[in-house]
């Protein structure tokens, strides 16, 4: 940093320089007639009617909208270094010369010597302005520029040691501020004596943003999608001029993963929306986030970053006709490498663990019509600086969550295009005022989300009346566990223990939250609860346009197809009573159209120390609700409703679930037992066993124990499925396994035909008699840093889920995406068969022993011979 300082002082920089030279503007306009003509094309449409503009006014885009002045700048100097034509430089220049003239960049949003995102945004436009713009304006002009530049750089340089986003590394202002400092020292460097000073903080500050960044390696952010939009985009073009002018701080885990999360996230029939609703909500996110996912494409050469940017523009056409959100387009159009191949999604697994915002996200499928199931459980600030923080942090730093919400161990739902249970959503910046203005709604708080109340009260943090770590005791101890997922062809679950987010006070010793989704059908949420005092508990779930109880203990929640229904069914408690209602917030619009979102609240008969609730949520055509035609879901046990549920009973696939405890020797049920996995699922065809299921090692039997359906040793999650003769096995982590299945003559495993044995009608995996499988090997050694391309940056020349009211489907795994390889070995099909009527053994266990093994045996052999005294 000290060299590159120095550098910056000595050595004027040419222009342009700070993303592309002069010799790579061929190239740039070349990719702009070829590999990046959309987006060229984008642009002069967007731009080309407003040629002619006549100078701006600081009310064109309204009160507050003075922010984007600065992106406006951006891309119009931009279409000028694209296009070559003049006549976008020179309203470039009319709507320039008069941001010059305007005496305050902070546009009275920043009174006082306090500059902040107003003033950064003008800086960063005007700072790429003068170095696009450089070589088309007079000396005069570049004067004019030059000085205001300055001045307002040395205003953020002079507020830097007292600014209140100091040693906030997790704040957008902190890296917007900042970029902007560090953009204009670079764009004057050797012009202007202050700015190597500039860089030398912004480079300071950076570093300090990669220790923060570095670690959240699922590319998540705890604040919600549309502010990891927001802070990325405007700070990622000082990013990318840094690391051209030398230093690199790009390579995070939180531009590394970014990729793989919006993928995850983004709903196959709405690919600009995402199932992952948590934190302040703002909109969707927009322009900036191709911007982002096209440098993390080209940065890493990340095919699932390109996946992800190609499913955003899938869409349609880019909608805006904004100027100012061409600054987006602007840094995507640099960014984009056109070379990475963009990964199919097809090839992925469909369930996607987010481990710092601890979050799944589970799909049914990878197009329309997918049901799509998500939870969190993410301390506030995210996992990895969460825990960084607790441990110390880093000097004079401090933790930044104004924006999370408590929507830890929440979930929402989404399938067939629709929101079915999602939560109202809104946005208020994370304070609550004590005490609380009348009418007051805070968009933060538990009742907005699908979580529990106890007592009326929700999560810590619900009432407070500062976000800082510091001045709320309870800070530190706030925080949920993930339980490990399970995945399968059929079935996804994932889960949370919650205990420690609700206030010491009312004794809370459990809260463990399990949910399964089967894959294009439904979803079952199981809630643990047990207290050291009575409590009233509220099991919360919110719909789009309505909720109503329907007396038979089911409610129906109403979507925005009228022809579709979110039935849910309460099958735990067996009594309960429901309140109903709408919420609206701060930009719950900005969500849902119409800005409210209905609620229920499900309520035992009567408080109690321990509480488990299961709920069925399915998505069903609304004429079926109340009908005979509805799928019938009972509990498993009337004694224990908890404890399970059937749904389907008598039909083709009939499931039998069986919910445990984490870590619990086991569970009895109705007719099932299971034993050390979490939870697991007996199917069956007209009353026989067809498919089984477990989340963990362990084994689940029915007939009260008797008969054994499935188990495994090893396995994180196993699915047995009988197709007829062939028995479908899918999961994770599967060394060996005991399924039930009469008449199987071929076992696959995760698509592999595998060697079997058979005791009566168990299929037994590894056959018996075959040598133990070997330790799964040890993982390969990181790759060396991918090279993120030139330094410049230079661009390169449905229908409704399936109720289950008709003929379930009774396991084909046609369509749906491998379920993952298993960690233990690859099982040789060479020579696989079954021998004599008793269908054990195969014919060939291993290699053939060599022949010198095979004389010494018999060597052997005839020597103990030779010595067998007679008898």
């Amino acid at each position: 940093m000290i060299a590159l300082a120095a550098t910056i002082a000595l050595v004027a920089a040419p222009h342009p320089g700070l993303f592309f030279d002069a010799t790579e503007v061929p190239q740039l306009r070349a990719a702009a007639a070829s590999t990046h003509k959309e987006l060229a094309t984008h642009f002069t449409t967007v731009m080309g009617p407003h040629l002619s503009d006549l100078a701006p006014t600081q009310s064109d885009y309204g009160a507050g909208g003075q922010r984007v002045f600065g992106n406006d700048i951006t891309a119009w100097a931009f279409a000028y270094q694209m296009t070559g034509d003049p006549a976008y430089a020179a309203q470039a220049w009319v709507r320039l010369s008069t941001y010059l003239s305007w005496p305050d960049w902070g546009f009275g949003f920043e009174p006082g010597p306090t500059p902040d995102l107003f003033t950064a945004h003008m800086v960063l436009g005007v700072a790429c302005a003068y170095d696009w713009l450089y070589e088309w304006m007079t000396p005069d002009q570049r004067t004019q520029v030059a000085t205001r530049l300055g001045a307002e750089g040395q205003k953020i340089a002079d507020y830097y040691p007292n600014s209140w986003w100091l040693g906030e590394y997790l704040s957008n202002h902190n890296w917007i501020d900042t970029a902007a400092l560090g953009l204009a020292g670079l764009a004057l460097q050797g012009e202007d004596t202050r700015a190597a000073s500039w860089v030398s903080l912004a480079e300071a500050d950076l570093q300090n943003i990669e220790v923060a960044l570095g670690p959240i390696s699922d590319g998540s952010w705890h604040e919600g999608l549309a502010y990891q939009q927001y802070g990325m985009s405007m700070a990622l073009p000082f990013w990318m001029a840094s690391r051209r002018a030398g230093l690199d701080h790009t390579d995070i885990g939180l531009l590394r993963g970014v990729g793989k999360m919006f993928l995850a996230a983004t709903l196959p029939d709405a690919t600009r929306q995402q199932i992952l609703v948590h934190g302040d909500n703002i909109g969707w996110p927009r322009e900036g986030t191709l911007q982002i996912l096209r440098y993390a494409a080209s940065r890493f050469h990340d095919g699932v970053a390109q996946a992800a940017a190609n499913r955003w523009l899938a869409a349609g056409p880019r909608s805006s006709g904004f100027i100012p959100d061409l600054f987006y387009d602007t840094f995507e159009f640099i960014g984009y490498d056109p070379s990475v191949a963009a990964v199919d999604p097809h090839t992925l697994p469909l369930d996607t663990q987010l481990s710092d915002l601890q979050a799944s996200v589970m799909h049914s499928t990878w197009d329309p019509g997918d049901l799509v199931l998500a939870f969190k459980a993410g301390p506030y600030g995210g996992r990895a600086n969460f825990d960084r923080y607790k441990a110390g942090g880093m000097p004079a730093e401090h933790f930044t969550w104004g924006h999370d919400h408590n929507d830890d161990m929440s979930f929402w739902l989404y399938g067939s295009g629709v929101w079915l249970a999602p939560e109202a959503a809104g946005y208020d910046a994370g304070r609550r005022p004590s005490p609380v203005p009348a009418g007051s709604v805070f968009a933060n708080e538990t009742q907005y989300h699908n979580g529990l109340l106890i007592d009326g009260n929700g999560e810590l943090g619900d009432v407070r009346d500062s976000d800082s770590e510091y001045a709320n005791p309870w800070f530190f101890n706030r925080d949920a566990t993930l339980l490990p997922s399970a995945s399968t062809a059929d079935y996804a679950v994932t889960g949370g223990r919650g205990t420690n987010l609700y206030d010491s006070s009312l004794g809370l010793t459990r809260w463990d939250r399990v949910l399964v989704l089967a894959r294009k059908r439904y979803t079952l949420v199981h809630d643990d609860i047990a207290a050291t005092v009575p409590h009233d508990y509220d099991w919360l779930c919110h719909f789009s346009d309505g909720a109503a109880p329907d007396g038979t203990g089911w409610i129906q929640g109403t979507t925005k197809k009228a022809a579709l229904t979110l039935g849910v069914r309460i099958v735990s408690p067996a009594q309960w009573t429901a309140a109903t209602g709408f919420q609206s917030e701060n930009n719950t619009n900005l969500f849902e159209a119409d800005g409210s979102i209905a609620f229920v609240k499900v309520r035992p008969l009567a408080p109690s120390t321990s509480q488990q609730f299961l709920a069925a949520l399915v998505p069903m055509p609304s004429a079926s609700f109340g009908t005979s035609s509805r799928v019938q879901i009972d509990p498993l046990d009337v004694l224990d409703t908890g404890g399970g549920a059937v749904v389907a009973p008598g039909s083709a696939l009939e499931e039998r679930w069986i919910f445990s405890r984490p870590a619990a020797d086991g569970k009895a049920a109705g007719d099932l037992t299971l034993t050390s996995s979490l939870l697991g699922m007996a199917g069956y065809n007209a009353g026989l066993p067809a498919r089984a299921f477990l989340a963990g090692a362990g084994k689940i039997s029915d007939q009260l124990g008797n008969r054994e359906l499935l188990s495994s040793t090893t396995a994180r999650s196993i699915e047995a499925d009988l197709q007829g003769t062939k028995l479908v096995v899918t999961g994770d982590g599967i060394a060996d396994f005991r399924a039930y299945a009469p008449g199987a003559t071929t076992v696959t495993l995760n698509g592999t035909t595998v060697a079997w044995s058979s005791e009566g009608s168990v299929v037994v995996f590894p056959a018996a008699g075959a040598p133990p499988p070997p330790p799964p090997p040890p993982p390969p050694p990181p790759p060396p840093p991918p090279d993120g391309g030139t330094d410049a940056g230079t661009a390169d020349a449905g229908t409704p889920p399936d109720a289950g009211t008709g003929t379930p489907d009774a396991g084909t795994a046609t369509g749906v995406a491998d379920a993952g390889t298993p960690d233990g070995p690859t099982v040789s099909t060479s020579s696989v068969g079954r021998s004599g009527s008793t269908g054990m053994g195969c014919s060939q266990a291993g290699p053939a022993m060599p022949a010198l093994f095979l004389l010494l045996l018999a060597a052997f052999a005839r020597k103990r011979k030779a010595q067998r005294p007679e008898g």
